[in-house]
């Protein structure tokens, strides 16, 4: 994954990060999530103080079909304002901004931007955390603080690398108590920086955007400083003193954050308290940059110009390749080189022995490395046949096939202080050595040196060169810093290791004193014959040692000098150790897979050094390095082949697995034996308080039988009342059974009317149904009439129902339910004699006829009639034979003369 250009780095590796320039203050908190995030957000923003220096945005995976309620919700649990951003925003500190449903943001300089929706893909999730990470990563580079809290998938995860990348921060919530933990477990550990419970990173994100106090004095920082890292190398193994002080310095900063440091001081006295800091400072050392096929146009220049190269000269040779990746961080770097070398040897892979040695400081680094398991997200640069041809697609990610997986062998290094591989052909080293001292870049270019075999190539990042030591190495090319050793001008002494700068200072110290004393000045100025050397010198004597006695003999032997070279071992050494091939270059330390490299290392120096005879019992070798659990001991020797010679280590091996699995299964015995004398005796006492408990129980029980003896004759006495009160109550039960009989009688009276009531229910609803059927089909008559009808019911004659010629009559105003006075003022008041007739009809139960000419109607009614309108007017009579309505008949004479009659 390419770093930003401000960086300078293009390289791997796990190094320190960058400084920042004096103009980048202003920083930026970016957070994403996913299922469950609107209640951590909510915990997180509640958590933040008014003062907060930095602008917060939050990128919430929401449901894309419904308005986004997240802006009301988070401003109702922080005193901060919330912002939801709907176009291009401005950047404000103290200012929180929420991203929209179903919509992207990005980061540009001093702003936020909803992207527009032009109808890309759904298939992926948005707003996309990745999206976000990655564009503020561009912008803020290590002004940038990242967290990833509670959801499902791996969203987020690229984003987090390249912001580890640029040299940002990145926080995740603790997985195990996050709602959905998959989010901030699919980040790779090499990449977070703090994982932390979620009420616990608003205050931290405060913490680091504010700072810590660090001392003006540079004599008092650097006293300071100088004992941190004494501290470190003495209790790690790894000597940061040849690093740069800036950018070791910002990293210690952190660490006193999340310690609660206020000052250097402070923090110098918590290191010596709490020794399991000194890991977590290292950690905070390290950053790792790297991805696969990194600078694509770099890895193709070394397919077409190195590789091959370096193919023919060992076909020619052995068919033997070994390369370095110095500084490998998670393992992509190595990974990507073996995928060339598969892709170039093709069918011949077999036949060849292709190792290729990564080594890095970050324990965690490596063992994520040795597992070859990658995100999709790791794999953005690998091309697509490369991903089918070596990647096997497995829960969720994919594994590294086990061709390529053999290939590369992993270790732990400090290149300050380990040994390095002899016979190398190709050394990878990018962007390391920017950031150690003058001295060390030197030093480790030297080691490069001597391991490059004649003619090999140095592989370096862009920001780095080999100017100390340009007479060794000539450059091939200038824009991938790619040099190839002139083997034949190297001179021997350049060629062999250098000293540990780690320990070189008490080494000096320690021969000079003594070989002042004994009057050798050359030795006391430093210049001592190296192990190695020594060891060549002595090889066929130590062959024919190993012939005439270490063969027979059934204790594992093995001899190494003061490089940790190893230079002769027996067969039951090398069965007991799992070596499965012999050479005078290999380094024992990293040769022995399993062996636990720091404790003896330790011991080999302390032979050296104090020359005197060190036994480790029963370390144990892994299972997973060819030990099969097995448990060794050790007992190193200081030993020369005759006077003179350069000192040796003789280590004696004796296989102690089957005691200690013994001693163990008797420990085990014994510990169950001691658990159960344990649980007797506990069991016996609880069996003595029971007993006590019992004895004290029975004479409870006797004062409460006693009372119970008096109790019993008070209840004799109340029953007695009882039966009195019993008889009585009997005789008002007898007087209630009398009531409810008149009560019963009374209840079957009201259950016969009540059947009487729904009988005549059920008829009047039959009634009423019957009615509805008659007003129904007398509309219908009265619809499918010739002539106009209207019927007219009750003594205020309300016009009820009229035909659709009778409502043309009528201009088909609405008239229904209004009387028949009121309607027919409409037409004059040539129409009164029409009313007074329909209530004489009424009130004499006799049928009337009434002529109306049109003269005497209104003009728009007038003009369609031609001939005098005919009013023939019936009363209508109820069950009992009252009359109940009328019915007005009307048309005119040409139409129909002669109008129906009752």
């Amino acid at each position: 994954m390419s770093i930003d250009a401000k960086d300078g780095s293009s390289g791997s590796g796990s190094v320190l990060e960058r400084e920042p320039s004096d103009q980048e203050t202003n920083e930026l908190v970016v957070v994403g999530s996913s299922a469950g995030g609107v209640e951590a957000l909510s915990i997180l923003v509640s958590n933040l103080p008014a003062d907060f220096p930095a602008p917060i945005v939050l990128a919430q995976h929401l449901d894309p079909t419904r308005p986004s309620n997240l802006a009301i919700i988070l401003q109702r649990r922080t005193i901060l304002r919330v912002v939801q951003v709907d176009g291009k925003t401005a950047l404000e500190p103290g200012h929180i901004y929420v991203v929209p449903s179903n919509r992207n943001i990005v980061v540009r300089d001093g702003d936020v931007e909803v992207l527009s929706d032009n109808g890309e893909s759904n298939r992926r999730v948005r707003p996309s955390v990745d999206l976000l990470f990655s564009s503020a990563a561009k912008v803020y580079a290590d002004r940038l603080i990242a967290v990833v809290l509670t959801g499902s998938g791996s969203d987020g995860t690229a984003g987090a690398i390249e912001v580890s990348n640029a040299g940002g921060i990145v926080i995740v919530q603790n997985p195990q108590t996050a709602r959905y933990p998959s989010m901030p477990m699919a980040l790779p550990p090499s990449v977070v920086d703090f994982e932390i419970d979620l009420e616990r990173i608003g205050p931290m994100l405060y913490s680091l955007l504010s700072g810590v106090v660090i001392p003006q004095d540079e004599e008092e920082t650097a006293e300071i400083l100088r004992s941190i890292l004494e501290q470190v190398s003495h209790r790690s193994s790894i000597d940061f003193r040849q690093y740069k002080t800036s950018t070791i310095l910002r990293r210690i900063t952190r660490r006193m954050t999340v310690t609660l440091s206020r000052t250097m001081s402070d923090y110098r006295l918590y290191l010596e308290t709490h020794p399991d800091e000194i890991g977590e400072l290292v950690q905070a050392f390290l950053i790792n940059v790297t991805q696969f096929f990194r600078d694509p146009e770099a890895f193709v220049y070394l397919k077409n110009e190195v590789l091959p190269v370096l193919i023919q000269q060992a076909r020619e040779r052995d068919r033997v390749l070994r390369f370095w990746s110095a500084g490998c961080s998670t393992g992509e770097e190595p990974y990507s080189m073996a995928m060339l070398l598969a892709d170039l040897l093709g069918a011949e892979l077999p036949e060849w022995s292709a190792k290729i040695f990564a080594t890095d400081l970050d324990e965690a680094a490596i063992s994520f490395a040795r597992r070859g398991f990658y995100s999709e997200a790791h794999l953005k640069g690998v091309p697509r046949e490369y991903q089918e041809r070596f990647f096997e697609h497995i829960d969720g990610g994919y594994r590294i096939s086990k061709t390529l997986r053999q290939m590369v062998i992993f270790g732990q290094q400090d290149l300050g202080r380990s040994a390095p591989f002899p016979r190398v052909d190709l050394v990878m080293c990018r962007n390391v050595l920017i950031y150690f001292t003058p001295e060390l870049q030197d030093y480790v270019i030297n080691r490069f040196g001597f391991s490059l075999s004649p003619e090999g190539f140095l592989f370096l990042g862009k920001a780095e060169t080999v100017r100390p030591s340009q007479t060794y190495f000539d450059l091939r090319s200038k824009n991938w810093k790619v040099y190839r050793c002139n083997g034949n001008s190297v001179p021997v002494s350049r060629r062999q290791p250098p000293l540990d700068l780690g320990t070189r200072s008490l080494r000096q110290e320690r021969n000079q004193a003594r070989n002042t004393k004994s009057g050798n000045p050359q030795a006391a100025n430093g210049e001592v014959e190296t192990g190695l050397m020594g060891s060549e010198l002595a090889l066929p004597q130590l062959r024919r040692f190993n012939e005439l006695l270490l063969r027979f003999l059934p204790v594992g032997v093995v001899v190494v000098d003061r490089s940790y070279h190893l230079l002769t071992a027996n067969s039951a050494a090398r069965r007991l150790l799992g070596l499965r091939e012999m050479g005078n270059e290999l380094d024992f330390l990293h040769s022995v897979r399993g062996i636990p490299y720091a404790e003896v290392r330790k011991a080999i120096d302390a032979v050296f050094r104090e020359r005197t005879t060190v036994t480790l019992a029963e370390i144990e070798l892994n299972s997973n390095a060819g030990g099969n659990g097995r448990y060794l001991t050790l007992s190193l020797a200081l030993m020369q082949i005759e006077a003179g010679s350069p000192d040796l280590a003789a280590i004696s091996i004796f296989d102690v697995s089957e005691g200690v699995t013994i001693r163990r299964q008797l420990e085990s015995v014994r510990a169950e034996q001691s658990q159960l004398m344990t649980d007797l005796g506990v069991a016996n006492r609880r069996l003595n308080d029971m007993n006590k408990e019992l004895v004290d129980a029975n004479e409870e029980l006797q004062v409460a039988n006693e009372e119970l003896v008096l109790t019993h004759e008070e209840l004799q006495a109340t029953i007695e009342e009882f039966e009195t009160t019993n008889e009585e109550l009997q005789a008002t039960n007898e007087e209630l059974e009398t009531n409810n009989e008149e009560l019963q009688a009374t209840n079957e009276e009201l259950q016969t009317t009540n059947e009487e009531l729904r009988a005549r229910t059920s008829e009047l609803q039959e009634l009423n149904e019957i009615m509805d059927g008659e007003r129904v089909r007398l509309a219908e008559i009265i619809e499918l009439a010739p002539f106009s009808i209207v019927v007219l019911r009750g003594s205020n004659l309300l016009i009820e129902a009229l035909n659709l010629p009778y409502l043309a009559l009528l201009q088909e105003r609405q008239v229904q339910g209004r009387t028949l006075e009121e309607v027919f003022e409409l037409f004059g008041q040539n129409t009164v004699p029409l009313v007074l007739l329909a209530q004489e009809v009424f009130q004499q139960d006799q049928p009337r006829s009434l002529l109306i000419p049109p003269t005497s109607l209104p003009h728009e009614i007038a003009a369609q009639l031609q001939d005098n309108l005919n009013f023939r007017l019936v009363p209508t009579h109820g069950a009992n034979d009252i009359v109940n309505g009328v019915i007005i008949y009307a048309a005119t004479e040409e139409t129909d003369p002669d109008l129906p009659s009752e």
